[in-house]
């Protein structure tokens, strides 16, 4: 069996167990999102009117539309990393039972960070749809917006992972959770754009990678201008924390 195939394999693992609980699935994916949208993009949108941003007036719907987008990928691939994975781990012990196939460790840990991007880019996909319904994105930018979704879930599907593999109880995801996952939701522009804080929380907020996806989020489906920063801010993170997450849950896993 080829590396692909035994992915392949995994992947589809994940997939046919989602399936069994799809009510679940679907409702636990796009209730938290699709609650943000309608009650800040419709409630608080026709409060607030229109934003600019970097110079294009936007209306708020707009606006927070694109944010919810890349704020589903950081809330999906993350915690279905982190819990999903960690579950996986140490009460199912599911990958130290495909481990033992003609499946490798490393091929496991590959299906389990593209798995979790893919449910990720699922359900952001979905987000997008609406706007390009109500007429806040363009039909083209959306698809080109789909591997920079795939890209960002990725990204925090690693983030995820790499915090399951470092945390000794299920209990100890919270500490990343609260301190690194609900800050970036909360100050990387998906509420509100980054000019309204303080220089040096601007500056601490380009550093996070969900700002980059977020930007470059709304340059593809409402035409702002591009940050150039937002592709070496992607890579980096990219490069650090893929390998580092599975090197990690590797060496957890081999103890």
């Amino acid at each position: 069996m080829t590396a692909l195939g035994a992915i392949r394999c995994v992947w589809l693992r994940h997939f046919d167990v989602y399936r069994k609980s799809l009510t679940y699935g679907i409702v636990t994916t796009f209730a938290e999102p699709l609650l943000y949208l309608f009650s800040f993009g419709f409630g608080l949108g026709s409060m607030i009117g229109t934003v600019k941003l970097s110079g294009v007036e936007l209306t708020y719907r707009q606006f927070i539309f694109a944010g919810i987008a890349g704020q589903t990928l950081l809330f999906q691939a993350f915690f279905e990393a982190a819990y999903g994975s960690f579950v996986r781990m140490y009460y199912q012990r599911i990958f130290q039972a495909i481990a033992v196939t003609a499946i490798t460790l490393s091929e496991v840990l590959w299906a389990e960070i593209i798995w979790d991007a893919s449910k990720a880019t699922f359900s952001a996909s979905v987000v997008m749809m609406i706007g390009i319904v109500m007429g806040d994105f363009s039909r083209r930018g959306a698809i080109l917006a789909l591997p920079l979704c795939f890209a960002g879930a990725t990204l925090f599907a690693a983030l995820g992972l790499l915090v399951a593999a470092k945390s000794r109880t299920i209990e100890e995801i919270s500490y990343p959770q609260y301190l690194l996952v609900f800050p970036m939701f909360l100050f990387c522009g998906v509420f509100f754009p980054l000019t309204m804080l303080p220089v040096y929380l601007q500056w601490l907020a380009w550093a996070l990678p969900l700002t980059s996806i977020v930007s470059l989020m709304r340059t593809l489906t409402l035409g702002t201008p591009l940050q150039p920063q937002v592709f070496i801010v992607i890579i980096v993170w990219l490069a650090i924390l893929v390998p580092w997450s599975r090197q990690a849950m590797s060496r957890r896993l081999i103890k």
